[in-house]
């Protein structure tokens, strides 16, 4: 059975990324030749770890609670050796499905590879569910991959159907030479509606939870001095631990006990009484520690500060407990000299000092289990916590630097608790700068991938983006510029429309565009991010949901001075995919036609200048995608003051100046162009600016041409102005 934290700790390996600087031409070109823009990218994966090989194949039980054979991983072999691609385990969960299928897979790449050498071992990865529906074609099937799907926390909403659009991936995966085993709850196959669904439907069994234990203590973690704490002898116990022991202990929990029983110093004089702790999960001696600070808020709230503050002085800690009871930091002289000492009272609730630092190293898994018991049995006292916490992880706060280690800790007390208030801190930390950018997006990542709280999270993600507060929106677009974005990249560009397409540019939309950047420079997930924008560019018309997040995400990508930005690679795929071509000046035409966004525009055509300047930009690219733009836009706003200068405007760019040139050059190359059709009238949208919020014009007036611009010609017409510098007007 494999480690509880060995699935979640594993993450899709690290991909190629490009950045806006120290990047050469070769590197840019060489990536855009790589990767196809418009292929349609399948869920996302990432590789079984060798540790969970290692549990799987080394410390194996084959023995039920009830003792008799366990036989899932030999079902599931079986229906894989009759060259079925798909394989269901069924169960409700702490079954050991995962690690059944794991074995499976193991015990069939061993026989594939002894039978036909030059098939060679299957490659095992895991797959993310990061779909709204199921669909076949977005289902992975690399050639000689052996992948687990774990949708058990999914809820189809036609299950026949969905088992049908996973069935319908089978020829593929045969051809191949992959197989696939997929994971549902107890009752989310629909085995009883098709034959051939109960067919490679397999029920999952248990195995013994204490031999799962004993096993994975003793072979993964061996250590002579804790080899007698599980023995037993003629049915009797014999160890120190064998009367906690359970043949019904859930697998994962059995794995989990033997990790805290690898941290326990077997050396130490209390050693045996600490690992009986540990296999209790700390409850005999957190419950013994409330008991005898009943009545005491100043040790309780010092308990809660020294776990905060792992590591800080006594001092520091006892300033953080007073901070938590709100109490005067000049306290009368006889109140100070009448009280225990510090130590003493530190050492009461468990902790250790040493060198003047406190701690809880010498007993792991005590402040979770500190944390659980507060949460638990003192839940009037969640939102004081949270609040406090999040008083001390403020960037000059005391605990800043632990905000990483204590954002792990609240994860691990909401998947716990399976309840995601803990969650909240998210929203102050996304507030506060980066660090707790960076620790809430890790947080809210982590959770995201739990087995059974991540659907939970990631539709609250989901929720938050379309949250009108400014401060909720941030949360969910500083979530997907982390790990979640990487795991589950579509959930995480729904998350990004929603907030992108907020009615002012407020900094939610900027952290949103920060986030969909990072997306596009990661090569696995560009595929995926351009083909949402230009869905959304091309998707809902003015007025309608959704129509600014495409405008505002084209923006956001082509950018080249931001960092990172994916706009050198995508003009540079533009030179050789014509349909990329077809999408740059296709996006710039849809931002081109809205008026509120003059602005951003006006500036996003001087960015391009500077770039082709600095060779930051191809040049031939730019003027190949701006001709085309032009041909439909040369009356436009932005596009006219551009090319024509904008009166009242003292100083021109050298770079401006330059590619007009060029595209005069151009224009003039490809002869006469049919004017532009006027455009469609609509109601007029407040400018697009991250500013405060301005109102809006009062009536709704079609766009009328551009007054520096009136013949579709102009731009031949007005060539001594565009080679001129200074001040330039028609």
């Amino acid at each position: 059975m494999t480690s509880p934290t060995a699935h979640s700790a594993s993450l899709p390996p690290a991909q190629p990324l490009i950045s806006a600087s120290g990047n050469s031409y070769s590197t840019v070109y060489q990536a855009a030749g790589d990767i196809n823009l418009h292929q349609r990218p399948t869920l996302s994966t990432f590789p079984v770890t060798d540790g969970e090989i290692k549990a799987v194949r080394r410390a194996w039980v084959k023995i039920t609670p009830a003792n008799t054979p366990l036989t899932t991983a030999d079902d599931v072999l079986k229906l894989l050796r009759q060259d079925e691609p798909i394989v269901v385990i069924s169960g409700p969960p702490g079954t050991g499905k995962t690690a059944a299928a794991l074995r499976a897979l193991t015990d069939f790449a061993l026989l594939r590879s002894a039978a036909d050498s030059a098939r060679g071992r299957l490659q095992l990865r895991h797959v993310l569910p990061d779909w709204d529906a199921p669909e076949a074609d977005l289902l992975p099937h690399e050639p000689g991959h052996g992948y687990i799907f774990d949708v058990a926390g999914d809820t189809w909403s036609d299950p026949p159907a969905a088992a049908r659009q996973i069935l319908g991936h089978a020829d593929t995966l045969r051809r191949r030479g992959s197989c696939l085993i997929v994971i549902t709850g107890a009752a989310g196959w629909p085995s009883g509606h098709d034959p051939q669904m109960r067919r490679i439907a397999v029920t999952a069994e248990a195995p013994r939870g204490d031999l799962v234990l004993e096993r994975h203590l003793n072979v993964l973690y061996p250590d002579p001095d804790k080899s007698g704490w599980l023995a037993s002898h003629d049915g009797q116990h014999s160890g120190g631990l064998t009367d906690l022991l359970r043949p019904d202990m859930p697998p994962g929990e059995a794995a989990g006990r033997a990790v805290a029983l690898s941290r326990i110093d077997a050396t130490r004089p209390d050693a045996l009484s600490k690992a009986r702790e540990a296999m209790t999960g700390w409850q005999h001696l957190v419950a013994t520690t409330f008991t005898d600070t009943e009545g005491s808020a100043d040790d309780r709230a010092l308990l809660l500060a020294a776990i905060v503050l792992d590591g800080h002085s006594p001092t520091d800690v006892l300033k953080a407990a007073r901070m938590l009871l709100r109490q005067d930091e000049d306290r009368a002289i006889t109140d100070i000299l009448t009280a225990p000492a510090l130590a003493t009272r530190l050492e009461r609730v468990q902790a250790k000092v040493e060198a003047q630092r406190v701690s809880f190293d010498h007993l792991p898994g005590y402040p979770d289990a500190v944390l659980r018991y507060v949460w638990r049995q003192l839940s009037d006292a969640q939102q004081p916590l949270l609040e406090w916490i999040q008083q001390l992880t403020m960037p000059k706060g005391p605990a800043a630097p632990r905000i990483d280690a204590l954002a792990g800790l609240l994860v691990d007390l909401a998947v716990a608790e399976h309840d995601l208030k803990p969650l909240d801190i998210t929203q102050p930390w996304a507030r506060a700068g980066s660090p707790g950018q960076r620790a809430a997006a890790t947080m809210l990542a982590t959770a995201a991938r739990h087995p059974t709280l991540g659907s939970d999270v990631r539709a609250r993600l989901r929720t938050w983006a379309s949250n009108p507060a400014e401060g909720t929106a941030t949360v969910a677009a500083v979530a997907c510029q982390g790990e979640f974005a990487s795991l589950y990249p579509r959930q995480a560009l729904t998350c990004l429309r929603w907030v992108m397409d907020r009615p002012r540019h407020d900094q939610a939309v900027t952290e949103a565009a920060q986030a969909l950047r990072a997306m596009a420079c990661n090569l696995r997930l560009l595929p995926k991010v351009w083909g949402a924008v230009t869905a959304w560019t091309n998707g809902p018309a003015q007025g309608e949901r959704g129509y600014r997040a495409g405008r505002r995400a084209f923006i956001a990508l082509l950018t080249p001075q931001a960092d990172p930005s994916p706009a050198p690679l995508l003009l540079a795929n533009a030179l050789t995919d014509p349909a990329t071509a077809d999408d740059l000046a296709a996006g710039w035409c849809a931002v081109l036609e809205e008026p509120a966004f003059d602005e951003p525009a006006e500036a996003l055509l001087t960015d391009w200048a500077q770039a082709v300047a600095d060779a930051s930009l191809d040049r031939q690219a730019v003027i190949g995608i701006l001709d085309r733009v032009i041909d439909q836009h040369l009356m436009t706003g932005p596009m006219a003051a551009f090319l024509m200068g904008r009166e009242g405007h003292a100083h021109t760019p050298a770079a401006v100046i330059d590619l007009r040139k060029h595209l005069m050059i151009s224009y003039r190359r490809a002869g006469t162009t049919p004017a532009p059709e006027p455009p469609k009238p609509h109601e007029a949208d407040p400018p697009e600016t991250p500013t405060a919020p301005q109102p809006a014009p009062a009536a709704s007036t079609p766009r009328q041409p551009d007054s520096l611009v009136t013949h579709p010609h102009a731009l031949a017409d007005a060539a001594p102005s565009l080679n001129g510098a200074g001040r330039e007007s028609a």
